[in-house]
């Protein structure tokens, strides 16, 4: 690629133009050369964002001077500013493809490092992964979920908001999900009552929407009988 570069630059430098030797059928031509290539790099719109600046601007520049001399039929210069028109275009266009596909690579590198992250994070989160499956679970006892040392004897009595470090756990949690689209999260609760474990549920799901998680990714059910408390699971996990 750094050959390329160093071609187009060599063109725009060295363009073999004398004064009075341009006919006007190459000057037409040139200058409609530099209008198609002039086009093909607006036309990249995927590389808007990596277009050099400078470069790009004396594309469009120099195409603007070629077609005036054009009409002015001053060949000469108007083949001159069409090479020179051309010649930025190509090259701006190279430098954008070299700028995004080094972009592109930082972005896989980062995208990979997220992986990697996946599963230590959600393990802290108490959330093992099911062999090497997309699948993660986890249960939380009450005194996980609340810091409380025993079942309220009333659902009423059961703490509206998890404790600061399951708060802190479901934040780890929401973040994974709101990385990856296709990735959902079921939750069931089990109860000394239905409200119990409706309960136990409610709180999860709420702090979960609460950091960013949308509720059409989250399922809810709840079951009387059994230990007090919740399994989370979270399927489609991406991971490595």
């Amino acid at each position: 690629m750094k050959k390329i570069l160093s071609v187009l630059m060599m063109a725009a430098m060295l363009s073999p133009v004398m004064a009075g030797m341009i006919k006007e059928s190459q000057a037409r031509r040139e200058v409609d050369d530099a209008k198609q290539a002039l086009a093909a790099m607006e036309a990249r719109t995927e590389l808007n964002t990596y277009l050099p600046e400078m470069e790009a601007y004396r594309a469009r520049m120099f195409y603007t001077k070629a077609f005036s001399y054009l009409n002015d039929s001053d060949y000469d210069k108007a083949s001159f500013y069409g090479v020179l028109s051309t010649n930025y275009a190509k090259l701006s266009v190279a430098r954008a493809l070299v700028q995004k596909a080094e972009r592109d690579k930082l972005e896989a590198l980062a995208s990979g490092r997220a992986l990697e992250l996946v599963v230590p994070t959600l393990k802290a989160a108490g959330l093992k992964r099911k062999g090497s499956s997309a699948i993660f679970a986890g249960v939380y006892d009450v005194k996980a979920l609340y810091d409380i040392k025993r079942v309220p004897w009333k659902a009423d009595d059961v703490p509206a908001a998890l404790s600061a470090d399951m708060q802190a756990k479901m934040a780890d949690i929401a973040n994974i999900l709101k990385t990856q689209a296709d990735a959902k999260a079921q939750i069931a609760a089990r109860g000394r009552s239905e409200d119990h474990a409706a309960k136990y549920a409610a709180s999860i799901k709420d702090s979960l929407i609460e950091k960013g998680v949308d509720v059409a990714r989250i399922d809810v059910t709840t079951k009387k009988g059994g230990r007090d408390g919740a399994e989370l699971t979270l399927s489609g996990v991406k991971a490595k």
